[in-house]
């Protein structure tokens, strides 16, 4: 084979394989994945019915400095043990109809959304799971999920 010719077809996979992977790093995920809606997780996920199924300090199990506070009033502390000036606090309230407030964000099955205003930006959260101990909550504007465990 022409040695121009395999040196071609080898850019265009690259170029294919590295398009793919910007598509892929760049495109927000707006749906709850299958696999983390209540059916698909077997998680005990409870309805927040009330500021006091969230109200607490939470710590975070991925980076135990985090630490998201809610309160009963509807205000939300985020902190970061160690630097204050990472400190923000906003508020934060159940959505009850996600379509009049972001219509292109979509979630698969009853799955509860929170809306956390920071003086800079709004985001929404869908609550994966819910217990005594531990929380678990779906960036809807953004790729990730946060785990949290109650610190009190």
């Amino acid at each position: 084979m022409n040695r121009n010719v395999v040196v071609g077809i080898v850019v265009v996979l690259a170029l294919a394989v590295v398009g793919w992977w910007y598509l892929a790093m760049m495109v927000p995920v707006q749906t709850l994945p299958q696999e983390m809606s209540p059916e698909g997780t077997g998680a005990e996920v409870s309805t927040v019915q009330t500021s006091m199924d969230l109200s607490g300090t939470w710590r975070s199990k991925q980076d135990a400095r985090f630490v998201r506070v809610f309160t009963v009033d509807g205000t939300i502390t985020d902190r970061y043990e160690g630097d204050d000036s990472a400190t923000v606090t906003g508020t934060w309230n159940v959505v009850e109809d996600l379509a009049s407030e972001r219509p292109e964000l979509v979630v698969n099955g009853n799955v509860q959304v929170i809306r956390v205003q920071f003086a800079e930006e709004v985001l929404y959260f869908a609550i994966a799971a819910l217990t005594e101990t531990d929380l678990s909550m779906i960036y809807l504007s953004g790729n990730g999920s946060l785990e949290f465990t109650r610190v009190n």
